[in-house]
């Protein structure tokens, strides 16, 4: 299945395009080395590209982010679970009005 680049946010546009300038190399050839490393772990598969194709550290974050996303040629449920977010804190009661 080809990418829709068009779906992407303008940033990642951008981002793949001129990792695949730097390399050399397609996005399908991005895909193929994420796909046969069996790597699963966001990280991993960014060092991974970096070793392999030597992208750098930005360019192989964009291309995995892009990969990760449901669609894109990841493995099916990378993206799981949100991120863990914080304890959310409460807004501070609002203090009523002084009428005179």
């Amino acid at each position: 299945m080809a990418l829709d680049r068009s779906k992407l946010h303008k940033g990642f546009q951008t981002y793949l395009a001129n990792a695949e300038k730097a390399s050399g190399k397609t996005y399908d050839d991005f895909s193929l080395v994420l796909s046969k490393s069996g790597l699963k772990a966001h990280g991993e598969l960014r060092s991974h590209l970096m070793e392999k194709i030597r992208l750098g550290h930005g360019h192989a974050n964009a291309v995995v982010a892009i990969w990760l996303l449901p669609g894109n040629g990841g493995p099916t449920g990378a993206i799981g679970k949100p991120p863990l977010k914080g304890p959310l804190k409460k807004a501070a009661p609002k203090k009523a009005a002084k009428k005179k």
